[in-house]
Order: C-alpha cells, then sequence, then structure tokens
C-alpha cells in the first residue's frame, strides 16, 4: 500500500512539473507570436514589438505603445487577451503552488537531498528529542575544524512534522524514513557522505547493537566509503561492529551528546574518552598536591619522571583549569594527571618530585 501511495504521489510531482513547462512553452510561443505579429502589422521595431507584448500580457499597460491597426488588435485579443494573459495566471498560480509542495516535503523530510561531503546521522527513533540535536549542533558548529560547517541530514522517524527553525538554522534536513528502508539512504545522499553516524536503537538495550551491524553491514555493501562512526551498547558487540565496516565505535551517552560530537571532529578521541573515564589502562587520577610554578616546568618534570602527563589543575577559585599556557604562573593544592596502568604513585611521592 504504501508502494502504491509513493508511485502515485511521484507520478503526481512528474505530472506537475510536465504540466508546469507545457504551460511555460505554450505561453512563449503565444508571446513569440504576438511579438512577429506586432512587427508585421504595426511595422515595429523588436525591441518595441517585445515591450508591448510584456507590458500587455501582464497586464501593466504603460500606454506608450498599442496596436493601431486592425491585424494588430485582432492579433493582440487573440493571443494574449483570449488566451496569453490566462496562461500566464495559470503558470504563476502553478509554479508558486509546485515551490510550496516542495518546500513543504523539505520541511517535513520527504525528500530526496544533493549532498556531498555532509555528515549523515541515522537511526534517530522517536525517543529522541530536539534538544539532544541542538546540543550537539551547537557544539558541532563552534568547532574551528573543516568538518565542523558541513551540512548534516538526521534520517529516522522521530520528526515527522519537520523540525524547528531553530534546528534548521545550523544547516540540518531531516529524512522522516525508516531505516530499514533503502530509499531512506538515497534520499540522505550517503554515498556521498563524508560521515556516517550510526545511532543505537535504545541506549540500554544490547539488542540495538543487532539493529547497528545491520545498518553498517547495508552501508558497506552499498559502496559507502564514508567514515562510519556507530554507538554501542554492548561492549562485548565493538569488535563486531569494526568488522562489519564501523571505522569508529562510541558509547551512547544521551544526555551528552558532545562525545558524540567530539568523535565526528576528531575520530579516535572516543578511545581517549573510554581511557579517561574507566580504570582500565590509562587513568586520570586527582593528586592533591602543592603545586607552584610555570606550567610548562611542571609538564616537563612530570613527563620526565614518568609519573604521567599532567592535563588540569584546580585554581585558587575551585575551578578546574585545562591546557593552560605553557608560560602561565600557576598556584594549586590538586593536579591532574593521565598515568599508565601500574604506574600509580602516591601523592607524597608527587610532592617530593615537584619540590626537587
Amino acid at each position: 500500500m504504501k508502494t502504491i501511495f509513493l508511485t502515485k504521489r511521484f507520478a503526481r510531482d512528474a505530472s506537475t512539473k510536465a504540466g508546469l513547462i507545457k504551460l511555460l512553452l505554450i505561453l512563449l510561443v503565444i508571446l513569440f507570436a504576438h511579438t512577429i505579429a506586432m512587427i508585421f502589422f504595426e511595422g515595429m521595431a523588436v525591441s518595441d514589438a517585445i515591450w508591448l507584448t510584456m507590458t500587455s500580457a501582464t497586464t501593466v499597460g504603460y500606454g506608450d505603445l498599442s496596436a493601431v491597426t486592425t491585424g494588430g488588435r485582432i492579433a493582440t485579443v487573440i493571443l494574449l487577451y483570449l488566451g496569453g494573459i490566462a496562461i500566464l495566471a495559470q503558470v504563476a498560480a502553478m509554479y508558486f503552488e509546485y515551490r510550496h509542495e516542495i518546500r513543504s516535503r523539505m520541511l517535513k523530510g520527504d525528500w530526496s537531498w544533493k549532498m556531498e561531503n555532509h555528515i549523515v546521522v541515522l537511526n534517530c527513533t522517536k525517543e529522541f528529542n530536539e534538544d539532544f540535536f541542538l546540543t550537539a549542533m551547537n557544539q558541532l558548529r563552534h568547532s574551528s575544524l573543516e568538518l565542523s560547517s558541513a551540512p548534516v541530514i538526521i534520517v529516522g522517524e522521530s520528526f515527522q512534522k519537520g523540525i524547528s527553525n531553530t534546528l534548521r538554522s545550523f544547516n540540518v534536513a531531516t529524512v522522516t524514513k525508516s531505516i530499514h528502508d533503502n530509499q531512506a539512504f538515497a534520499y540522505a545522499s550517503v554515498l556521498n557522505a563524508h560521515t556516517v553516524v550510526v545511532l543505537a536503537t535504545h541506549p540500554d538495550d544490547p539488542a540495538s547493537d543487532s539493529v547497528s551491524f545491520d545498518l553498517i553491514h547495508r552501508l558497506r555493501d552499498m559502496g559507502v566509503k564514508a567514515t562510519i562512526i556507530s554507538e554501542v551498547v554492548k561492549l562485548d558487540s565493538k569488535e563486531r561492529l569494526l568488522q562489519a565496516g564501523a571505522d569508529h565505535v562510541v558509547r551512547p551517552v544521551r544526555t551528552y551528546p558532545e562525545m558524540l560530537v567530539r568523535t565526528i571532529l576528531s575520530p579516535g578521541s572516543e578511545q581517549i574518552i573510554d581511557d579517561l573515564y574507566d580504570s582500565f589502562g590509562e587513568e586520570c587520577i586527582r593528586y592533591d598536591v602543592d603545586v607552584k610554578g610555570k606550567w610548562a616546568d611542571i609538564v616537563v618534570k612530570m613527563v620526565q619522571n614518568d609519573i604521567g602527563t599532567p592535563i588540569a589543575y584546580l585554581g585558587l577559585d575551585n575551578q578546574v583549569i585545562t591546557n593552560a599556557k605553557p608560560d602561565e604562573i600557576i598556584e594549586s593544592a590538586v593536579i591532574y594527571l593521565i598515568v599508565r596502568e601500574g604506574n600509580f604513585k602516591s601523592s607524597a611521592e608527587i610532592n617530593a618530585i615537584l619540590e626537587s
């Protein structure tokens, strides 16, 4: 039933476009015929004949030129008054109706977008709301990286009534089709995309990984060369998704879309973030030690003594300062380091190194 509806709709669209073109051709023939008639009957110059034809057809009627011969007047009545003016009005009405229909379909996500080097977000289920994407887009557009300005297409059934003007202002479009419909891929121009993001159907349901696996497999089978970033619910499925064709895998954090955006902008950064969050491998550790001096000197001392890599410190105003300037003189009682597994040192040891 759905296929029949789509076929009828596309046939109607094609018929409207064909009808518009046909009327335009008829109108052009009428205008050309009237111009020739004015040259023949009225002896007008080509420019004057065209001017009279256009002002008469559009009912402007400046009155500076007019047909005075019987043949010229008959030609004007038959060609313009009885035909041209009515057809021009019909063409204008049909054109604006056609444009309104196109815009309506674009806003509702029922449109085939022709894009290149864009970002496609697949599997936007009904549980998603605009807040997630507004936060994500705000973060994306504020980046200084080249990909930050790329158009974004959201594919899924979440925004059946379209997206808000605010989200659209971030150069975001939608395709409101099921991800199980291959037409959704065509509408989103996935073959020309720079990055494809596969969202987990449910962030807490391991079965979502099977849906993601199927999507990734289908994308690669279609010949998609884009970077594929997939969410994974169960860590055991990570290797499986990578083997299916995903380039990067990230945990679904619906309350923190910035993590997904960072993976899009800097693929591979998700592994760094994962290491910072868990207690395996590298670990982010807070040391309560007295730190005073130039930040660059502190970093060098920590690295040379194989303690770890300083990434931040706690300022006197209790604000965590990350990526301080090398020549900044700091004074703090807390420093944060990335430490290798098995290389943990006590605060006393850190203090001794800093004082040396």
